[in-house]
């Protein structure tokens, strides 16, 4: 096997081959295209593999290699923490310990989206970015506000319809009537490309079956279950539901030594995004009409007298797994299986 280790810039890819007994074979640099990255694979006897770490470049390496039949690694940069601690760091160098980890099995390998997975990848998270820009511009109207000595509050400072009146509050300086427009106007163009964003996901998603069945879930609407099947992208990526868990950040991760556990406390390296969908998306459902996330919460609050967090944490858990295992076994969501789960146990 020859483990081809390949260090990618938007200018040039830096190519650093080992065989089985760690001896370098060649090395290459050549500029960032199709034809001269696959020259140069090509030209490495078979059987060979392909090593990249995650990064700008990782999905249009992985379809270019798909689509040339190569095999090609997207392995995760933390855990080849000691390619960035080596004393000497330059391109050729990091190559070739790619290279020479992957031959003794010391990568992990990253999962990621191809052809039309990617680009709805790449639909919802220009949906969130947006999302994220109108509420800066938001807390930016009312700052500038604030600093005028206006008090303001709710959301009428932000509506076509109640400026003229915000406007008549301002002094009559026009550098900050000035200003104040354009914080407007910005917002009116994100509102709308938010929108135009969303009606883009709405039609996009009917591509992917398990979104129309996340939606009958309590608690989770169109952007909450798109975003769910974009992040996730497969349930067969985690071989149970504690790994979902680990990967959205509401997994506990345990110190222990033998048989002792020294803590267990919730895993610090996640998927932000995931994470924040799923507490939105429990929120929503705990404070929605009678569905069994609701009595879930209600039962450990009230009765069992669990913290509402730590509650809230446990009714996350059932929904991620209720999720993966509807898109698993490609069933549809039951409101009533905590009913039924008691019956079963009291028989």
């Amino acid at each position: 096997m020859n483990y081809i280790g390949i260090d990618c810039h938007i200018s040039s890819l830096d190519f650093a081959v080992v065989n089985e007994r760690g001896t370098i074979t060649n090395r290459a640099k050549v500029n960032t295209g199709v034809k001269e990255f696959m020259e140069f694979v090509k030209s490495i006897p078979k059987p060979r593999k392909l090593f990249i770490e995650e990064g700008e470049l990782a999905s249009w390496m992985l379809e270019t290699s798909i689509k040339f039949g190569e095999k090609l690694i997207v392995t995760d940069p933390k855990i080849n923490k000691w390619i960035g601690k080596a004393g000497k760091k330059d391109d050729p160098i990091d190559a070739e310990k790619l290279a020479q980890l992957a031959r003794g099995k010391y990568i992990k390998e990253i999962y990621h989206p191809i052809s039309n997975r990617r680009r709805f990848k790449e639909l919802v998270f220009a949906y969130h970015d947006t999302v994220r820009s109108q509420s800066r511009i938001k807390n930016k109207i009312k700052a500038r506000f604030r600093r005028e000595g206006i008090r303001c509050r709710g959301e009428t400072v932000y509506s076509e319809k109640s400026r003229n009146e915000w406007r008549k509050a301002l002094p009559g300086n026009k550098i900050v009537h000035l200003i104040v427009d354009e914080l407007w106007t910005q917002l009116d163009r994100t509102r709308e490309a938010t929108e135009n964003l969303k009606r883009n996901i709405r039609l996009q998603s009917k591509q992917f079956p398990e979104i129309k069945m996340f939606q009958k879930v309590p608690g989770i609407g169109l952007i909450h279950a798109s975003t769910l099947s974009a992040i996730i992208e497969t349930p067969h990526r985690f071989a149970h539901k504690k790994k979902l868990w680990m990967y959205a950040g509401i997994g506990l991760a345990e110190r222990k030594s033998g048989e002792k556990v020294y803590s267990r406390k919730l895993t610090r390296e996640y998927n932000r995004q995931l994470k924040n969908t799923v507490k939105q998306a429990t929120e929503a459902a705990i404070y929605s009409k009678d569905n069994p996330f609701r009595r879930q919460y209600l039962r450990l609050t009230i009765e069992v007298g669990i913290p509402s967090h730590k509650a809230k944490l446990t009714v996350a858990r059932s929904m991620l797994a209720a999720l993966y295992g509807m898109w698993k076994k490609g069933e549809e969501y039951d409101r009533e299986i905590d009913k039924k789960r008691e019956k079963g146990n009291q028989k």
